[in-house]
């Protein structure tokens, strides 16, 4: 007889769309992350929790130590709060877990209870992921929880400095075979968006408007893709 397994129903199963290893700018703050999971995933458990504004990279990094440390990750925005505690109970309390933006899934007294009680059996490495922190007031329905994750190791994701946003762009235009003037270039260093998430979107911008008709990419055209969100 074949179980049945309720994840199958209830997960997006891939990568998230769009994250890719291949221009991974480690800070100093990543590497003491990545350290402290390395030893909590191989020498007992221990609970993170990191914290940050949208597109600063959080995600990003919980991809990659998930990837690099061999721990389950699931995305709490694309699973419903009433299935979080079926999602819990088939997961192996054995092995690491990520949840990321689990924000969606606190307030919703089923979901917390869920996750405090899969917390209390756990025997491995634990992230929460979210946009803010668990010490902000009415964070929690559930007590038990909003302690347990107090009690946690929190750490704010600070993002890229300047020079990690210009290492970030500068690969990502290589991966893509982008070629831009060099005025272009001293236009563009100061007024790179400092959010990864951002940044982003300009350099498929770059790319889509450079492949279109074969348009060369020139200042007047970022003066007008810049200017509404800068």
């Amino acid at each position: 007889m074949i179980q049945y397994r309720p994840i199958q129903e209830i997960l997006k199963l891939e990568r998230p769309a769009g994250y890719s290893f291949d221009c991974w700018i480690e800070t100093d703050q990543h590497r003491m992350i990545l350290n402290y999971m390395g030893e909590a995933v191989t020498e007992g458990p221990a609970e993170l929790w990191i914290h940050g504004p949208l597109g600063v990279g959080k995600t990003h990094l919980a991809l990659f130590v998930a990837e690099h440390l061999g721990c389950s990750y699931y995305d709490c925005g694309d699973i419903d709060p009433a299935k979080a505690s079926e999602l819990l109970e088939w997961l192996d309390i054995d092995k690491g877990l990520i949840l990321d933006r689990i924000d969606f899934w606190l307030n919703d007294t089923e979901a917390e209870s869920a996750l405090f009680s899969w917390w209390k059996r756990k025997r491995n490495a634990l992230v929460l992921v979210s946009e803010q922190s668990p010490h902000v007031d009415h964070h929690f329905n559930l007590p038990d929880l909003r302690s347990r994750a107090r009690a946690s190791m929190v750490l704010r994701i600070e993002g890229l400095d300047d020079e990690g946003i210009n290492e970030l762009f500068h690969c990502h235009l290589r991966n893509l075979q982008i070629e831009l003037a060099p005025d272009v270039l001293r236009f563009l260093a100061p007024r790179l968006p400092r959010n990864p998430s951002r940044l982003m979107s300009l350099v498929h911008s770059i790319d889509q408007e450079s492949l279109r008709d074969q348009r060369k990419i020139t200042i007047p055209w970022l003066k007008r893709f810049l200017s509404p969100k800068q």
